[in-house]
């Protein structure tokens, strides 16, 4: 009767179609870092359904309403956590899922378009992490903000859609808001299913030490091993936002320059203070070398230790990037926009 009722089901809702074949290595964390972060984005996207239910996206509420949720709703302080600390573990499996698409060579022949994919994903991923920052609207909020329209004027008339003047009366928060919880997650949705078509039509990327002695399984057990690791993903958001409280300051004091972004975007900060215009050089320079990789490295080897230079690239590109990143939290601010 079971195994009828499941045959009905895999009949009618097309469930065989995820009984393919994929390498059993698929079944392991470093190969799995992609779930993951689809994971901590699906839980960002459910707790900020529910952060928006008590969000007032105006200059003038945008902050209060934040303490009000935080201070005064049931389990408010819980659910900002959450999606605080969501964003902050999806940024590192991120991170590490790219470095491990890196070091196997995966952005290769033929998945150069995925990787390309991919990279677009991460600065949508960015994008909503701003986003987001400026949106609780206190002294941090406030000055991202600031530095972002000194970057939009210098881009001129490509930079006014993203201005006050745009859309005068409409407070430039509002229209913030509006692409955080609409525009940019729709686009990231399509993105991500482009890119997990690409991986099923390029099949996920072979052993490099051993291509040949690859064993295969079913999908549907990747598919479990994914579920038991977005459930870790979650108990460990669940975890921090139990323990550290995300932070959110007052209303902004306008003028005032004396705050430092989250860690995120704290390298350019350090770059800033060397030279202003590399808040705009150092991002552009960054994304043009990530989309350059598979166009530059030609060379059909795989393996890591057969790699040296790239293997080279890698490491200097991390030890420079978290060079910056503690450089920009210790500095002292020399300009203010």
């Amino acid at each position: 009767m079971v195994n009828g009722l499941s045959k009905i089901l895999q009949d009618r809702l097309g469930l065989r179609v995820l009984e393919y074949e994929i390498p059993e290595h698929a079944n392991s964390i470093k190969y799995s870092l992609g779930g993951m972060t689809i994971s901590a984005f699906t839980v960002l996207v459910l707790s900020g359904i529910l952060l928006a239910q008590f969000f007032v996206p105006s200059p003038e509420r945008a902050n209060q309403s934040l303490h009000y949720l935080v201070d005064q709703v049931y389990l408010g302080w819980f659910l900002r956590g959450i999606h605080f600390w969501a964003a902050e573990v999806m940024t590192v499996t991120m991170t590490l899922h790219v470095i491990r698409v890196f070091f196997t060579a995966s952005y290769k022949n033929p998945r150069e378009i995925n990787w390309l994919i991919g990279i677009g994903l991460m600065l949508l991923m960015v994008t909503l992490l701003f986003t987001g920052t400026v949106m609780k609207w206190d002294q941090e909020a406030y000055e991202a903000l600031a530095h972002f329209l000194w970057v939009a004027e210098q881009m001129g008339i490509f930079g006014l859609p993203l201005t006050e003047e745009f859309a005068q009366g409409v407070p430039l928060l509002n229209r913030i808001y509006m692409a955080h919880i609409s525009l940019l997650p729709i686009i990231t949705l399509l993105m991500v299913g482009l890119h997990l078509f690409y991986v099923k039509y390029h099949k996920l990327s072979p052993l490099p030490e051993s291509p040949e002695k690859s064993e295969s399984m079913p999908f549907t057990r990747h598919m479990a091993y994914l579920q038991r690791a977005g459930a870790g993903v979650f108990l460990l958001i669940c975890l921090l936002a139990l323990t550290i409280a995300p932070p959110l300051g007052e209303e902004p004091v306008l003028g005032m320059e004396v705050t430092k972004p989250p860690w995120q975007f704290v390298w350019v900060y350090a770059l800033e203070n060397l030279w202003v215009p590399l808040l705009i050089v150092a991002p552009a320079l960054t994304v043009l070398f990530l989309v350059s990789i598979p166009f530059v490295d030609q060379n059909k080897e795989r393996y890591w230790k057969k790699r040296p230079l790239a293997m080279m690239f890698l490491v200097g590109f991390i030890l420079l990037f978290t060079f910056l990143i503690i450089w920009g939290k210790v500095t002292t601010m020399t300009h203010s926009m």
